[in-house]
């Protein structure tokens, strides 16, 4: 593949402080066994990408650990690589960037070394078995300056939020970009994921750092809706939102529908790829009861789950109730304990018979290494 892939891990359009005060967005844990991250490597690696880079400003000591080299994404080779570039920009060793255009000014030493004619780089904002190939192919049937990824079907995508939309017009081009406090019915709402060329982008990046440009989208692509070829890649492929605590609750439990499941992990040439772990089957009881949930290896369930998502390791002890959750790794749940649309991050001890109870829009969240 003739793309370097550049990941944005610090999710700037998602309030999600509950999961992130620990660890970068892209670290957050998802779907049983993955970290969001997995689904971004897994997509540009299926896509034929052996060069990728992600950016990280803070908290990435788990990210690192996570992905390590790269070896099982197979990226551990010579002419291939996961790099970790620094989170400090070029310009001034002392401050950290704050978006996307700033963290492509500041990496432009490293998508100069690389050789490769195109650049994909995206944000972490929506979970999905993405074909990127299908996206540089029309990127370069159009002669698109900018290929911009979006979706009308943005699964999860939080009210309250600043949405980017796009307003499209009969043969694919970018004729507006509006912003909106809450997803627009029927609106291609962007996904922070682009394709250019790499010398254009080096061009646009060298003189934005002269002209003091910071953002992305208001710097850089508005202004250039008129004189450039700006397009829009639609895609049909099912989208996660993940930018509250709700929506990230949602995503999750959405994996329980076969059909959502089978999209995400079931594409035979597009496997979602993660760091193996050495656990055990998990263990079930004569007395369990599991019904419609994702439970992953090294789990003891001796009470009852129910439409959940639960992650390795996890004790679910006798007469324990958990319905409609997001169970962490390593978390224990004591006897009799019952919870309801709860969110439990990892290293979390429920003692007997506590009650905890939230709702799909409000969910009761319980941060990492808490004892109730």
């Amino acid at each position: 593949m003739k793309m370097l892939g550049l990941i944005f891990a610090d999710g700037h359009d998602a309030r999600i402080n509950e999961l992130t005060a620990r660890r970068t967005y892209a670290a957050i844990p998802f779907g049983a066994r993955y970290r969001i991250i997995d689904f971004f490597i897994s997509n540009m690696t299926n896509s034929g990408i052996r060069n990728i880079g992600f950016v990280a400003t803070t908290k990435y000591e788990s990210l690192m650990g996570h992905t390590r080299y790269g070896g099982e994404w197979d990226l551990n080779k010579r002419k291939s690589g996961l790099t970790v570039l620094p989170p400090f920009s070029f310009f001034n060793g002392e401050v950290r960037y704050e978006n996307v255009l700033e963290a492509l000014q500041a990496n432009v030493s490293y998508i100069e070394k690389n050789t490769e004619p195109y650049v994909l780089f995206t944000g972490c904002n929506a979970i999905g078995n993405i074909d990127y190939t299908a996206m540089l192919e029309r990127h370069i049937a159009t002669e698109a300056s900018f290929t911009c990824l979006c979706t009308k079907n943005p699964s999860n995508k939080s009210d309250g939020i600043e949405t980017t939309e796009y307003k499209i017009d009969s043969d694919g081009r970018i004729e507006d970009i509006v912003i909106h406090d809450d997803v627009t019915p029927d609106a291609y709402v962007a996904t922070n994921t682009y394709i250019m060329g790499r010398e254009n982008l080096l061009d646009i990046l060298k003189r934005s750092i002269d002209q003091n440009k910071t953002s992305l989208r208001n710097d850089i692509l508005k202004p250039a809706l008129k004189s450039s070829k700006i397009m829009a890649y639609k895609t049909e492929e099912k989208l996660l939102f993940v930018d509250t605590i709700s929506s990230y609750l949602k995503s999750n439990l959405d994996l329980l529908d076969p059909d959502i499941r089978h999209e995400l992990f079931g594409q035979e040439l597009r496997p979602i790829i993660t760091r193996t772990g050495n656990s055990a089957p998990a263990f079930y009881s004569e007395d369990s009861i599991s019904t419609n949930s994702l439970i992953a290896a090294g789990s003891a369930i001796e009470g009852t789950v129910r439409n959940s998502v639960i992650f390795r390791n996890v004790h679910i002890k006798k007469g324990a109730v958990v319905e409609n959750c997001v169970i962490n790794q390593d978390c224990t749940i004591g006897e009799g304990a019952v919870l309801n649309y709860a969110v439990l991050d990892k290293n979390v001890v429920i003692h007997n018979k506590r009650l905890l109870s939230g709702y799909i829009t409000h969910p009761f969240y319980v941060q990492k290494d808490a004892i109730i």
